[in-house]
Order: C-alpha cells, then structure tokens, then sequence
C-alpha cells in the first residue's frame, strides 16, 4: 500500500513538471505560430487578386485568387450503398455511434477515485484499462464512420479541388426514415437508424447512426490557380493556405474571417498553456500542499493562499514566455513598444515635477499679536 502511494505521489510530481514544460512550450510556439498568421494573412491581403467564377483560369495561373459564386455539382448523387442512402450533393457523410462506459478519474490530496458514466461516442472505448471492473463496453462496432465527397464541383470555368470539396460542411441532418436498407433489428427514430429498444433509454452496446450533407448553393475560396482548378498556396513563412467558406464572400471578408479564426485560435492556446502550467504545479507542489492540509482549522486556509500563489506564479511565467517570444518573433514591434512606454513613462515624470514645482510654498503661520 505505501509503495502505491509513494508511487502515485512522485508519479504526481513527474506529471506536474511534464505539464510545466508541456505548457510552456505550447505557449512559446502558439506566439510563433500566431505571428506567422499575422505575417500570412497581411502578405495574401497585399498578393491576392479578386477575380469572377467567369474569368479565364489560363490568365490567372500560379496566382492567389479570391472568387466565390454559386457552384454546380456534376455528380450524379453520392451514396452510401450499405444503407441505401443517396443525396446530389458536394459531401455526405456517415456517423456511427455506439453507447458506451466513460471512466473519469479526479485527484485530490487523499488519492484518486474514479467515476463513470454513459456516453454515446463514435471511438470504441477500451473498458480493459479501466481501473474498475463491471464497466464492460464493446470491442467491435457492427458499422463505421464515413463520408463520400464529390470528384466535379464545378464553379464558373473553374473546378474545385478535392482539398476544398472535402472542406464543404455536411451541415444538414437527412431523415432517418429516407433510408432503403435497413438491416435486421434496426428502425429508424427520427435522424437516427438505431437498434435501440428506446432511444431516450439506451444501453450499452446500443448503436445508433446518422447521416448528414452539404447545403451549400454558393462557395468562397481563397487559393492559387493551377490548371482550371485550385490547389493550396504557401506563404513567404510557410504556412498553407487553401481557404473555403459558405457563401459568396470578398476577398476582404475572407482576410477578416481568417484574423478572427486565428484570434480565437491563440487565445484558446494561451489559455491552455496557463491552465497546464497551473496544473502541473498544483501536482508538483502537491505533496507539500497535502502536509499543509494537517494542520488543525489553518490547513484550508494555507492550502488556499498557496494554491493562489501558485496561480500568481503561473500567470507570471504565462506572461514572461508570451512576452519572451514576441521579442524572439518581433523584436522591432517589441523594441518600439518599450520606446514608447519609456517616452510615455519620461514625460509623466517630467509633469509631474513640473506641476510639482509650479505650486508656490505654503505661507508661513501667522504670528501672535504681541501686546504691551
């Protein structure tokens, strides 16, 4: 017994310094990768040509191009045979999913306990690395996953690629009941093809599948001509860009859905860098924080100022590794920056004693009359 303890606690502490470095890492690449965003998005603001489905493809080879209109599909309808569904359209898709135990594990300073609940997922779940029994899944699924995309989407005189046909949402749900095939011991219920007895009650092993497809009627693309077709383009830093949205969009519009995606995108990294650098030094510290637990009516009190000083300290170094890299990245912008704060920070100073200055001495008390 103390041997799993003495385990789980330097297992514990390893953990929390992966998650430290892990983090730190995350949050030095996540500035980089955001500056070569930044970098990608202003050189396709200044390169990129907006130009009509109608134009010739020949007069616009190796170009990036912007262009969006309505779109055609040249396919007969696309069909997923197993089950007799078939929908004219750019992209249809297939989900399978199967009802199954999830293990949960939460740790805190007495150990780890772990919880389970019932979930529909589309991975088969490995019951076998659970730590408790009587939580037995499935080991097979009776069906897959799958999508079947469109070869001839065809945009004015030009042809998408399969790069972007595949970038086409399925975004409409197809009604169970439009399913010809259904097999043994399956019944449509609503957008589902399941075997459950009850849909709302499933249990465990029951299966339930669902089809969706691409309603789109008009494309935006952002990309480089080859042929009468498109392929991806690459910037000056290297990053790729083949860019597909709903909808008939200019090439400005498309810029600014791209900067907003990758706002999102860093910030949602930053967070994740602080929240494992957070983590990992809760885990680290804490066989320390467990001592401090001990301690009669002060212990929760002790153990909530260190966990606050730990979230001080991870913010700290999440700024530090952010700040650090934007000088690595963009020394100049960084540079210019702090030029500007001490100018900002030199003329306050030189008010504030010039208004300090500029105020006359306090005039003396007044003597008492002296009288004879």
């Amino acid at each position: 017994m103390n041997g799993n303890k003495k385990g789980g606690l330097f297992g514990g502490i390893l953990a929390g310094l992966l998650m430290v470095i892990g983090g730190t890492v995350l949050l030095w690449w996540n500035e980089g990768n955001n500056v070569r965003n930044i970098k990608t998005t202003d050189e396709i603001e200044k390169t990129v040509v907006e130009i009509t489905p109608e134009d010739n493809p020949a007069e616009f080879a190796g170009q990036l191009v912007a262009v969006g209109g309505k779109f055609i599909v040249e396919d007969v309808s696309l069909s997923d045979t197993q089950f007799g569904v078939s929908q004219h359209t750019a992209a249809l898709t297939r989900t399978v999913e199967i009802y199954q135990w999830e293990e949960e594990s939460h740790s805190d300073d007495d150990g780890t306990t772990y919880t389970y609940k019932k979930v529909w997922s589309e991975r088969l779940i490995d019951s076998s690395r659970f730590e408790h029994s009587g939580h037995d899944n499935p080991t097979s699924a009776p069906y897959e996953s799958g999508a079947e995309y469109a070869e001839n989407v065809i945009l004015g005189k030009f042809r998408l690629g399969s790069a972007q046909i595949e970038q086409m949402d399925a975004d409409k749900v197809i009604s169970a009941s439009s399913v010809k095939k259904v097999p043994e011991k399956y019944k449509a219920d609503g957008n589902y093809l399941t075997n459950a007895a009850d849909l709302a009650n499933p249990k465990i092993g029951d299966v339930r599948i669902s089809w969706r497809y691409n309603d789109w009627k008009e494309v935006s693309t952002i990309a480089e001509v080859s042929g009468n077709s498109f392929v991806t383009w690459t910037s000056s830093v290297g990053k790729k860009v083949n860019w597909v949205s709903s909808g008939v969009k200019t090439a400005a519009e498309m810029i600014q859905d791209m900067r907003t995606q990758d706002k999102i995108i860093k910030w949602l990294l930053r967070l994740a860098g602080f929240l494992l650098i957070f983590i990992g030094y809760m885990s680290f510290f804490s066989p320390l924080t467990k001592l401090v637990g001990y301690i009669p009516l002060l212990g929760s009190v002790v153990n909530f100022m260190f966990g606050l000083m730990i979230f001080l300290l991870s913010l700290v170094q999440s700024l530090l590794v952010i700040i650090i890299a934007w000088f690595r990245y963009r020394p100049l912008l960084c540079i210019g920056l702090l030029a500007v704060a001490g100018v900002a920070a030199v003329l306050f100073f030189m008010l504030k004693k010039k208004n300090t200055s500029s105020v006359p001495p306090a005039a003396p008390p007044a003597q008492p009359a002296v009288t004879a």
